[in-house]
């Protein structure tokens, strides 16, 4: 297992080496001094039984010397065994009142660091009201003061950039939804222009499409009213509201107002079941169908194929259009991208979006000056709950 030490550990580490190995030679240099002393003394001989001497009086002065001698060198020695004891509680005290006093110094030193650190780690998690207290050394107080500033810079930076995500919320989601409501507005706009032409034309049929185009007008102003409802919380868009359904019948009532003005031809499996949200349902087939419709020329077929394939169901809304140029195909659900004149680049950023919150997938195979096929693949509930 590696063990990391902090830089404070590793320098009170070093300091209590060399500091004990500064000490312990001082101390080694000492006590052998002492000994080299007490040898020295042992090494002189002082014998006076071979002595001759001329009076009394002198012999006793030379057994007195001799007494003295050996009474010094029996000191020497216990000079020494004290000063070894002595040197070693002294060497001990130095030693913990240098460890404390430095321990200090440094906790006082590494303090800031600390502080520092601390407060990386809050504004790493997003919390830049962190403020340091401006203390210490001159340096640190010169670091804390740029620490500081720096804080607030980027407290003032995340308030702004808040501000500016909730605008571009806002923003985004006031274009989505006008470009959403152009939708249900054109078959409402066709069924009427149908009742204008039959009323002035041929007021015998009048009453014979008077009741279908007032279901394709109640229709889409019941889609006009669940977008709306749908738009006004924003979250629906990754939260589906998820139902049970049969694509082929949703699909049939969302195609039906455009069948009388366009050419449509649609096979599609019948009896199957998909787990998806029907505002959101709506929502993609008529972005894709209304991106068909603009590049498609009149007398040109748009195809509708509802599929098997495997445990999918395939959605497919062929176009004979211009098609779409190979290096544009990656960014055609970017949002605002767009090669139409007055188009704004939602429309089928806000389709991949929605597919991929019901669980589901979109490509497209496309060819220039040839058409584009959109595939959306959903799982076949049928099929699942078989296999």
């Amino acid at each position: 297992m590696k063990i990391n030490f902090s830089l404070r550990s590793i320098v009170v580490f070093v300091f209590i080496g060399l500091f004990l190995g500064s000490l312990l030679f001082y101390s080694f240099f000492i006590l052998n001094k002492l000994s080299e002393v007490r040898q020295a003394f042992s090494s002189v001989k002082l014998d006076i039984s071979a002595m001759e001497f001329k009076d009394k009086v002198s012999e006793n002065k030379a057994i007195e010397i001799q007494k003295k001698y050996s009474e010094s060198l029996a000191l020497t020695g216990m000079v020494e065994t004290e000063a070894r004891m002595y040197t070693g509680i002294i060497l001990f005290i130095i030693l913990l009142i240098s460890i404390s006093l430095f321990v200090l110094i440094l906790y006082y030193l590494t303090k800031p660091l600390e502080e520092l650190k601390n407060a990386t780690a809050k504004i790493r998690d997003g919390d830049f009201s962190i403020h340091l207290p401006e203390t210490g050394l001159k340096e640190m107080i010169e670091l804390k003061v740029s620490f500081n500033n720096m804080s607030e810079e980027l407290d003032q930076v995340q308030k702004k950039l808040l501000v500016a995500e909730k605008e571009m919320m806002w923003k985004e989601l006031s274009r989505i939804l006008a470009h959403e409501i152009k939708n249900p507005l054109t078959p409402i706009k066709l069924a009427i222009q149908r009742l204008e032409e039959k009323f002035v034309a041929d007021k015998t049929k009048f009453d014979s499409i008077f009741q279908e185009s007032a279901e394709i007008i109640n229709q889409e102003i019941n889609n006009l009213r669940e977008l709306v409802q749908s738009f006004s919380n924003f979250a629906k868009i990754n939260q589906p509201s998820f139902s049970f359904f049969d694509p082929a019948i949703s699909i049939r009532e969302i195609i039906r107002p455009y069948q009388h003005n366009f050419n449509v031809e649609m096979d599609l499996i019948e009896n199957r079941r998909i787990k998806f949200d029907q505002t959101h349902f709506y929502q993609i087939i008529t972005n894709i169908f209304q991106n068909a419709m603009d590049v498609t020329k009149e007398n040109k077929i748009i195809k509708i194929v509802l599929k098997i394939s495997r445990s999918y169901l395939v959605l497919q809304i062929i176009d004979q259009g211009i098609g779409i140029d190979e290096k544009d195909l990656n960014k055609i659900f970017e949002p605002y991208f767009t090669k139409k004149k007055r188009g704004t680049g939602l429309g089928l950023a806000l389709v991949k979006r929605l597919i991929e919150a019901n669980n589901s997938f979109i490509r497209v195979i496309s060819e220039e000056g040839k058409g584009s096929n959109f595939e959306i693949i959903m799982e076949d509930i049928i099929e699942h709950s078989n296999n």
